[in-house]
């Protein structure tokens, strides 16, 4: 259930997208999300609420970002999914507003379990599956054995990198 807040005290939509710093943490964070492969409006949403000093409607925030409302309403659940905004509701007020979660930490967390280490686990499987698939090109006689040790090599170095990363997962963990 979405939190109440009293009332809004001003009705007139005050424009973080003036600060120039605004501006920059909000395309910093868009372009964040994007290379992470999730939609750029993500983190732009995230990024206006964050330099937001009230609870912002899904309007609001469409106008703001100039982004599509159906955009807007995808990347707010979302974020209020990985525990990075919270809705609000507004007595008198039918429309959803929402605001900065209180703690940047459980949203790195919730990041960090949906996205990240589940598909650690899956790209060990993956890189122990190529390896093999490898090999039966080589005895298949559709790779050299020049290509098979070059490409060998490079997989090897993706399952080491992807082992470090499997082994630092606890201590990801307690860290956030």
């Amino acid at each position: 259930m979405p939190a109440v807040i009293p009332s809004q005290r001003d009705s007139s939509v005050s424009n973080p997208l003036r600060s120039r710093t605004r501006q920059d943490f909000i395309s910093t964070v868009g372009n964040l999300c994007r290379r992470l492969g999730f939609p750029r409006s993500v983190g732009q949403i995230y990024g206006l609420l964050f330099f937001s000093a009230r609870p912002l409607s899904l309007d609001e925030i469409a106008a703001q970002l100039e982004i599509s409302k159906a955009s807007t309403s995808t990347g707010a659940r979302q974020l209020v999914a990985w525990g990075a905004i919270r809705q609000i509701w507004i007595p008198g007020d039918r429309r959803d507003y929402f605001q900065l979660a209180s703690d940047p930490a459980s949203m790195l967390l919730e990041l960090y379990r949906e996205f990240l280490k589940p598909r650690l686990g899956v790209a060990g499987k993956r890189l122990a599956e190529m390896m093999d698939g490898l090999r039966e090109d080589l005895t298949g006689g559709f790779l050299s054995e020049e290509e098979f040790e070059i490409c060998r090599k490079r997989l090897e170095h993706l399952a080491k990198i992807q082992s470090k990363l499997q082994s630092a997962a606890p201590i990801i963990e307690r860290l956030i």
